[in-house]
């Protein structure tokens, strides 16, 4: 039977965990259930779907994934149930229950009408998760960012050196952080909303989450996660995220500069393609000669928007 994992610490050294004898001769992939840049989702029996990680992706990724969404699970916030971890045709992957229900983004696609609604929700789960404390065994954001912006390729000495400073001027927090929160990442369950794709956890400043959320929902760099074939609605998904936010959150420009310094850099180490890759870079050169952030000129828009006395 599969080793129920539950609140089990599965730290990413334990490659011993992703045994191939482990894989019953009667359990097979099912229909492809969804399409990642890092993974495939397969149905996995009638009560399950398996993430089987793509060929270049390192196999302790598996383990890492295992171990953060079973710490968040065991915290009581919306997140799926690790069933196991295991391998299939020698690639790893990690077993999850599987949520009944479609994608907050296929809500959005299907009833344009109901935008506002969903992406105030989506604001709404991201400031449960930043309320929540990082479970011990969460790395740090900011450790995990300085290392993507080391390894990132396209920055100059000069741009690499001006993203790792921006990021040693922020305090360090203990918040929970997804840092992949958008409406593909949402599954409208029976019960609940469930949040999947807990691999780039940490702790770390709510600021930053956001921030990156706003990135996630740029129309010309959502290509792979959001598909869409009007970049339009990407946009109205994008400003009423951003009104949502501006309604409970305080945020400071300087932070806000900084830490969108930090995110833009720290995107383009991630396997996420040449286009994105240099739409990412140009946004970075652009705020920066702008002084002002892609999401700070979002957040000025909004609030002038709300301040208008309404037409007679």
């Amino acid at each position: 039977m599969p080793r129920a994992l539950g609140g089990l610490a599965v730290g990413p050294a334990r490659r011993d965990l992703i045994r191939e004898d482990e894989v019953m001769a009667t359990q097979h992939l099912d229909s492809l259930v969804a399409r990642g840049n890092t993974s495939d989702a397969y149905g996995w029996g009638k009560d399950a779907i398996i993430k089987v990680l793509r060929p270049e992706i390192p196999e302790e990724w598996a383990a890492r994934e295992a171990e953060t969404t079973s710490l968040v699970h065991a915290a009581g916030l919306p997140a799926p149930a690790v069933l196991d971890v295991t391998t299939v045709d020698g690639r790893p992957g990690i077993v999850f229950e599987r949520i009944v229900g479609p994608s907050m983004w296929d809500q959005m696609l299907a009833h344009p009408g109901d935008v506002p609604q969903l992406a105030s929700l989506l604001a709404d789960l991201q400031a449960e998760v930043n309320a929540t404390p990082a479970p011990a065994g969460i790395p740090r954001l900011i450790d995990r960012l300085h290392d993507k912006i080391r390894e990132a390729p396209l920055l100059s000495s000069a741009e690499r050196a001006d993203a790792q400073a921006a990021l040693e001027r922020q305090l360090h927090f203990d918040s929970l952080c997804h840092f992949d929160v958008h409406p593909n990442n949402i599954l409208m369950g029976p019960q609940q909303p469930i949040i999947i794709d807990w691999f780039d956890a940490a702790a770390g400043s709510p600021a930053a989450d956001i921030v990156r959320s706003s990135l996630l929902m740029w129309s010309e760099a959502a290509v792979g996660h959001l598909p869409c074939m009007d970049p339009s609605l990407i946009d109205d998904v994008h400003d009423q995220y951003v009104g949502a936010v501006s309604q409970t959150r305080q945020l400071d420009d300087n932070e806000l500069f900084d830490w969108e310094t930090a995110v833009l850099a720290s995107r383009l180490a991630e396997p996420v393609g040449d286009s994105i890759r240099r739409v990412t870079y140009e946004a970075l050169q652009a705020f920066k000669d702008s002084q002002m952030t892609r999401l700070g000129l979002s957040l000025r828009s909004v609030t002038s928007r709300h301040a208008e006395p309404p037409s007679r």
